[in-house]
């Protein structure tokens, strides 16, 4: 029993400073990339103590599971979540009803030992285990010698198209209510606060809210109905997470009903419009958590999307891809023009069912490479959408996604991603000269405010369709919504006007990878130079700020521009 006690009391004193550290660290600040060796090293140590902090709480956790001691453990997460006052119990007890279920079965069926698990979760250093370790295969054909695409002349016919990603709309959203609450999510009748004081200073706007809110409905429908009416635009590619972050009390109906909202409003303002969607880890119940389909089911949900995406544009011939396979699938857009539409939901650490085995989930990245031969043997383009950037991806899904990218440098022609909610990209290298740019992808600005952004939507320009066409992407145009302006005149309603367009903005002559590595390479130079005050302040796509960000600040956020990979290999000193 003493020793009991005593494991109780490491687990608990361990878990709220490794806890604590580590989300102030990860996600309450914007962690710096390291931008000289030292700053290197200094970063290491401190993820190695975390990482060793770990490795002693994983063994006594465990042995709480085995021995059917969970209460106990539950109780612990409990008190660490909700803090002195209380006042988010209900919340932190929801979550821990809604993931201990899967915690304790991964926990228990991982191949990985202790150290190989803490260090794959918070990505000290790479991770041996086959589970995790892995490689795809590339086809034998000789790579053919990369061509730049010569610029289309003026007068031929160009795709525009929609790109739109992370709503996160809130049906439970409510004008007046607490914006700065205790709960992971805001803006709604049940947010609380220990300080009724303050209360009255800090509630939710009529059309949005900078702070940790949900995108009010009407908000949304104010955009559709926008560009419905004013934008000219071919078809749509919505890159996924559909609802709010109320993590705590989502169920399989709730995000069935979001789905159902989504459809009614894509029909109701582009009825003619094909629609091609990806899914993201908010879309399903628990979030983040998308089982292989050998372990469990996501019947639910593919079961109930395939109609939808086969109604908006998704061929008949992958209904079978969709439903039973994982939410993936390829069609023709064009002719020499081909869509691949990833679900990297199954690249995600935060999918805890990864750590079980997370070789090439669903064979998605050999469907992909088999889809991309075949395009390149026929001349074909291929576009790819997926919501979790690259580098969000765990490191072997990363760098085998990048392996593949180099591999069909001249195939590939455009990259299209969410879930940052930052407007952004990251550049592809080549793997044996990595001075030479291969790629880029694209992550269009969220539609959700949350947090402290303006809500965006992009179009794409690309050249085509018509013979010998390149595909490429030429230009693309940013539009968004000033909030602050919006709730100082809530009657007035929303005016969404155009944010910039890439080329005149950042002063390229064209999209290539190319010139977005000459362009983040003229700032690293010169990081005064006024371009990144645009860069930066279209990063938040607009959000009212001033920037305060020094040389080493400034660095290592034109160093992110550069990372495509998420053990960030490419060196920004």
């Amino acid at each position: 029993m003493r020793q009991l006690i005593l494991s109780l009391t490491i687990i608990f004193l361990l878990t709220d400073q490794i806890i604590c550290n580590y989300l102030k660290s990860v996600f309450f600040s914007e962690t710096p990339l390291c931008t000289s060796e030292l700053e290197c090293r200094q970063a290491k140590l401190k993820l190695d103590s975390y990482c060793a902090t770990c490795t002693v709480i994983l063994p006594m956790v465990k042995f709480l599971i085995l021995t059917d001691l969970t209460k106990v453990l539950e109780k612990m997460a409990l008190a660490i979540c909700v803090g002195p006052d209380f006042s988010n119990t209900k919340m932190c007890q929801d979550i821990i009803n809604t993931y201990k279920s899967t915690v304790y079965k991964v926990l228990i069926k991982t191949p990985l030992s202790d150290e190989e698990l803490c260090h794959a979760f918070l990505e000290c250093k790479p991770v041996k285990n086959k589970a995790l370790n892995w490689t795809i295969n590339l086809p034998d054909t000789k790579k053919p010698e990369p061509i730049q695409p010569q610029k289309p002349l003026p007068f031929f016919p160009t795709i525009r198209i929609l790109h739109l990603t992370d709503i996160h709309f809130d049906m439970e959203y409510k004008t007046g209510s607490l914006a700065d609450c205790d709960q992971i999510l805001c803006c709604r009748n049940q947010s609380t606060s220990m300080n009724k004081s303050e209360s009255k200073k800090r509630l939710a706007g009529a059309w949005g809210d900078y702070r940790y809110c949900g995108l009010p409905q009407w908000t949304l429908e104010s955009m559709f109905d926008h560009i419905s009416k004013k934008d000219e635009f071919d078809f749509i590619y919505w890159t996924g997470d559909l609802g709010p972050h109320s993590v705590w009390e989502d169920s399989k109906e709730n995000q069935l009903e979001y789905f159902k909202n989504l459809r009614l409003m894509f029909e109701k303002y582009f009825p003619n419009k094909k629609i091609y969607s990806t899914v993201g880890n908010h879309d399903t119940e628990p979030d983040n958590l998308y089982p292989l389909m050998k372990t469990n089911s996501m019947s639910w949900l593919y079961d109930a999307l395939y109609p939808d995406w086969q109604r908006f544009g998704a061929p008949e011939s992958q209904k079978k891809s969709i439903q039973n396979r994982g939410a993936f699938y390829t069609t023709e857009l064009f002719p020499g023009l081909r869509l691949f539409s990833l679900n990297n939901a199954y690249c995600y650490a935060y999918n805890f069912w990864m750590f079980i085995n997370s070789v090439d989930p669903l064979d998605q990245l050999k469907l992909l490479v088999q889809i991309l031969q075949e395009s390149e043997n026929k001349g074909e383009k291929v576009h790819i959408i997926g919501h979790i950037n690259p580098s969000g991806c765990m490191r072997s899904f990363s760098e085998n996604y990048y392996k593949i990218v180099n591999r069909y440098e001249s195939t590939i022609v455009g990259q299209f991603f969410g879930h940052t909610h930052n407007d952004q990209f990251e550049i592809f290298y080549d793997l044996e000269n990595l001075k030479r740019p291969v790629g880029v992808a694209y992550m269009t600005g969220s539609i959700t405010t949350y947090p402290l952004m303006n809500p965006a939507y992009r179009i794409f320009e690309i050249d085509g369709a018509y013979r010998s066409s390149s595909y490429q992407i030429l230009d693309y145009e940013t539009y968004f919504m000033n909030l602050t302006e919006a709730n100082l005149k809530p009657k007035s309603g929303p005016v969404w006007r155009k944010e910039y367009s890439a080329k005149r903005a950042y002063n390229l002559n064209s999209l290539l990878p190319s010139e977005w590595n000459n362009f983040i390479e003229s700032l690293w130079n010169d990081v005064n130079n006024p371009l990144f005050d645009v860069l930066y302040r279209h990063f938040s796509k607009s959000y009212d700020q001033e920037i305060d960000c020094d040389f080493k600040c400034r660095r290592s956020f034109l160093c992110k521009f550069k990372q495509a990979r998420s053990d960030f290999f490419i060196r920004c000193y």
